[in-house]
């Protein structure tokens, strides 16, 4: 059996004993002692739950009677992979208490490295979310569980269900007759930095683990009346002991658990409960500092931010003192120990531009050249240290531990540091293969393993390469000769073989052979330069030609529709223009994790929770000038955006295009827009061709008869209005819009219908798609957002409607009826206030106002209640903030939208897809037009339907609601146009073609 621990010599334990640096308590046995000094007062906040140290000490010991209770023993080991949370404190402290040892596993982590950690450390029990961030453990758990058979027990936190204990349910009666462990013992286990297919696991003692928290707290300044923010994940050693939970723990303060380290959920936590310290890496550092320019929660309770994790440039560093307004800390360290701080006493110089200096007096520390000398003051060098917490070898790893530590026991630590005159370290880099990717070390061995998995792929290598908001970002450089893959593919590939996400590369490169060093080794640095070129080239302008115009832009929009065999093409009209976007140049696609831009061979990826950041960098990134693109929202991305489950196989949530050739028609004008001047020339001829040739003749074509509009789904759909009205009326939600579907049985000619339907309705905007085997078109009746350059901002929702009716006369009564409609004025009113909260959010404050009320809109064949609401963007924000509140439109979702989304995906049998998404174009100046998908014919293959709902609010009836979505499928059923026989085929269109 390999040995599990090393543990340091007797003579230097006794003498850390001495100097007071080693107690003889446990971790668990701290807790007591905390409790009776400390009683009290509150130890941890959980979103609405407080626990005093009192009840904390008592949750503990129940805990620990319920581990026991189970059979867990001292010494054996147990996963934890939970997310920040009372679940997560109080379990790991009952297991300190029985001796039994945490494996800490990341929330992030996924398959692969969970099986790789029970491999090595054969849990015996596995403790587990239900739910988080959307993703099911209670599945994987499952999966690992029957692969290794050492792990009996899977305790979830959460709610009950599939037969598995919960961690509530196990709790005992108090009871402290178990034997504990000796304060020499291993406490935890927890993971290395950038670890290999087989993880590292750092084994530490309750004593030298507390001795850190307890010495950090004192450097960071921590009292009792401290409140840490537990921003990053617990299971890292910064936010546990850095001085992290522990160290304040330990000093009588307050530790606040957030879920996720984004500013969006951490600013009003450090605002409500006075948040004094917290710790970040650096990318998140540079996020939170960047969200300030807009941003005004008060932060002003924050008496100390840590940054560490990566190296942070002292530009850098003063920028983010400044945007968050407190003292910076910089950290430099490891789990396996060492840890370095700047003093709260420290100049700019030394605050600003070093790493810090090592925690206690007996930490020891050598920088040695490759041959083990030591370099000169000055010099860079690898970092070797040992001390009174800094570990003497990993657990079970005798190979590793061969070359990770010095036969005197000094620990590898791969780190590159020089010394400055002062005794400070400054961070310059890795000796290993690592990409330090926002903070998360990671190995580019292991990826490359999984890479040359790949069926298609000869040979990989994975580079890092600078990343402004990542600090470094993985590219991914392949030899895939025959069929290489694109990321998405690549990103499935990994997904399935286990492998977490922020391991996945974020760019993808090809290379038909290595380039190579004087050794023959591949030469990385030169891959590393060749991606960065790639992303940096000089953006490429939209060369415009002007011409004149004879005929109707509409008629020609749809002419040149027909006339080109594109894959890629949209036609957008607004305000009497149609903008035709036609193939790819690049092309953004968000999903649940990020976004993607792909441009030719080239494939880049960002990640994060904020999408309108994600994509005001990605599309800030495009190597074009002066674009538009054209695009696509599904309804599902307001899932997203509500942090609601996906579905796993669920398409692009947000998909825009870059066109390669662009034309923007209006009366007597032509712009056409390309990328070379081959390009523009091409686009004249097409256009003269099309003028030139006479609109051709063609008998009436047949129109199809939709009978299926009054029958289709009929009672199903009453029925989901009868429940959701009653859900209503249990206080659930305000208002809901449901759906139903009517499926076409013969599918239209969509351009036909297009140029019918458009000059028998007066929309907001019109559409018309094709993207590959799917295509539609619209006639939006209103807009979810419009962005000018300037920053001026509005939406229109439209909510109650009647028919027009079939003459004047009928019309205005329906009117009159509509405006005095009890339940149609509730209906509108609610969603011009969400919408006017929705902008507040995001707009300058006070600029936001209601420019129109309540006024009567003409859309074809009914007529609606709208009103425009307007303001004007706040600094710092884009219009990409102003789509995020916005989407979806409250008029197609319901509100509150959380639980309307929610109700939508019980009631509705399946996803919506593009109905009540978006339909939109971007331009490059910062400008975004966004059109509610409503009133629209959809295509997929041979399969063709039509989709409409209906705002259901308490005093909604089944029958009302249904006949709304009868009025409303009719404004656009009755002007669908029968595909022509083929013989019949314009030989018009063919000759321009030609």
């Amino acid at each position: 059996m390999k040995p599990s621990f090393h543990a340091w010599p007797d003579h230097l334990a006794e003498q850390y004993e001495r100097k007071g640096y080693w107690q003889p308590l446990t971790l668990g046995q701290h807790v007591h002692a905390w409790a009776a000094s400390f009683s009290s007062r509150i130890a941890l906040v959980d979103g609405a739950q407080r626990m005093s140290y009192a009840e904390l000490d008592a949750r503990i010991d129940r805990l620990a009677a319920g581990f026991h209770a189970l059979g867990l023993a001292a010494g054996e080991r147990v996963l934890v992979q939970l997310p920040n949370s009372i679940g997560f404190v109080t379990a790991c402290f009952a297991l300190f208490r029985l001796g039994v040892v945490p494996v800490l596993a990341m929330p992030a982590q996924r398959t692969a490295e969970i099986d790789a950690l029970c491999q090595l450390a054969e849990p015996v029990a596995y403790l587990l979310p239900d739910r988080f961030l959307g993703f099911d453990y209670r599945q994987m758990a499952e999966q690992v569980a029957a692969r290794h058979p050492a792990l009996r027990l899977l305790i979830v936190d959460g709610a009950p269900g599939g037969g598995h204990l919960t961690l509530e349910g196990i709790e005992r009666p108090a009871a402290r007759v178990f034997t504990g462990p000796s304060h020499r013992d291993v406490a935890l286990l927890l993971q290395s930095g950038g670890t290999t297919g087989t993880p590292k696991l750092i084994p530490r003692t309750h004593a030298d683990y507390a001795y850190a928290a307890r010495a950090s707290a004192e450097i960071c300044g921590i009292g009792p009346d401290s409140v840490t923010l537990a921003a990053l994940p617990l299971a890292h050693n910064f936010p546990l002991c850095c001085p992290g939970l522990l160290g304040t723990l330990g000093q009588g303060g307050r530790v606040v658990l957030a879920r996720t380290p984004g500013f969006d959920e951490a600013f009003p936590l450090i605002a409500i409960e006075g948040v004094t310290h917290t710790a970040l890496v650096p990318a998140l550092a540079r996020l939170w500092a960047s969200a300030r320019t807009w941003n005004q929660e008060n932060l002003s309770s924050l008496a100390l931010l840590q940054i560490g994790g990566a190296r942070l440039e002292p530009t850098a560093a003063a920028d983010i003192r400044t945007a968050l307004g407190c003292p910076i800390q910089q950290v430099f360290g490891m789990a396996e120990g060492l840890l370095c701080y700047t003093r709260l006493d420290d100049p700019d110089n030394v605050t600003l531009a070093t790493q810090g200096r090592p925690l206690s007096p007996d930490d020891e520390v050598r920088i040695v050249d490759t041959e083990g000398r030591e370099v000169t003051s000055g010099e860079t060098g690898e970092l070797l240290t040992r001390g009174p917490y800094t570990i003497r070898g990993y657990f079970r790893a005798e190979e590793v531990n061969a070359t990770a530590f010095t036969p005197d026991g000094f620990f590898r630590s791969g780190d590159l540091v020089r010394r400055t005159t002062d005794g400070n370290l400054v961070v310059e880099g890795r000796v290993k293969d690592q990409i330090n990717r926002g903070g998360e070390k990671i190995a580019a061995a292991e990826i490359e393993q999984h890479l040359r998995a790949h069926p298609a792929v000869r040979d990989a290598a994975v580079v890092a390469v600078p990343d402004p908001r990542l600090g470094e970002r993985s590219c991914a450089v392949l030899i895939a000769p025959e069929d290489p893959p694109d990321l998405d593919r690549l990103h499935a590939f990994l997904r399935d073989r286990g492998l977490p996400r922020h391991k996945w590369p974020d760019q993808i490169t090809f290379a038909r052979s290595w380039p190579l060093t004087a050794i023959g080794k591949i030469d990385k640095k030169q891959l590393a330069r060749q991606a960065l070129i790639r992303q940096s080239d000089e953006p490429r302008p939209y060369l415009e030609m002007e011409v004149a115009l004879a005929g109707d832009p509409l008629e020609l929009a749809a002419r040149i529709a027909a006339n080109d065999p594109a894959e890629a093409l949209m036609i957008y009209e607004r305000g009497g223009e149609w903008s035709i976007g036609v193939g790819r140049a690049a092309e953004i696609l968000a999903d649940a994790d990020g976004v993607v831009v792909r441009k030719g061979d080239g494939v880049r990826r960002w990640d994060g929770p904020n999408l309108a950041a994600l994509m005001t960098e990605a599309l800030s990134a495009l190597p074009f000038s002066g674009w538009r693109a054209y695009g696509t929202a599904q309804f599902e991305l307001a899932r997203r955006f509500q942090d609601l489950p996906l579905a796993t196989d669920a398409a692009p949530l947000l998909h825009m295009v870059l066109p390669e050739s662009e034309i923007r028609l209006s009366q007597g004008r032509a712009l056409l827009r390309g990328l070379d001047q081959p390009t523009l020339d091409a686009l004249t001829r097409q256009l003269k061709a099309i003028e030139r040739v006479a609109a051709p003749h063609r008998p009436a074509a047949a129109r199809i008869e939709v009978a299926e509009v009054e029958t289709a789904e009929a009672e199903p759909y009453r029925r989901r209005v009868a429940a959701a009205v009653t859900e209503i009326h249990q206080g659930h939600y305000q208002k809901v819009i449901l759906s139903r579907r009517v499926e076409l049985a013969t599918p239209p000619d969509l351009i036909a219908s297009y140029l019918v339907a458009r000059r028998a309705n007066t929309p907001a905007r019109s559409f018309l798609l094709r993207r590959d085997d799917f295509a539609a078109i619209g006639f939006s009746p209103e807009t979810v957002v419009e962005v000018a350059a300037d920053g001026a901002v509005s939406t229109q929702p439209l909510a109650g409607t009647r028919a027009m009716g079939g003459n004047q006369a009928e019309e205005d009564r329906l009117r009159a009826e509509l405006l005095s409609d009890a339940k149609e004025i509730a209906e509108h009113a609610v969603s011009v206030k969400l919408a006017c909260e929705e902008l507040n959010s995001v707009c300058v404050p006070g600029s936001v106002q209601v420019c129109d009320f309540m006024s009567v809109c003409r859309r074809g064949s009914v007529q609606h209640l709208g009103s425009r609401v307007a303001g004007r963007l706040a600094a710092g924000r884009t219009a990409w903030d102003a789509f995020a509140v916005l989407f979806p439109a409250v008029t197609a979702s319901g509100i509150p939208k959380r639980p309307a989304i929610e109700a939508i995906g019980r009631h509705e049998p399946g996803p919506r897809g593009l109905y009540s998404g978006c339909v939109m174009i971007a331009d490059a100046d910062g400008s975004l037009d966004a059109a509610l998908v409503l009133r629209t014919v959809y295509r997929r293959g041979e399969r063709a339907w039509l989709q409409a709902g209906a705002g259901l609010v308490a005093l909604s009836t089944p029958e009302r609601e249904f006949r709304e979505t009868c009025e409303k499928l009719n404004s656009v059923s009755p002007h669908l146009i029968a595909a022509a026989p083929a013989e019949e085929d314009d030989h018009a269109l063919e000759e321009a073609r030609a």
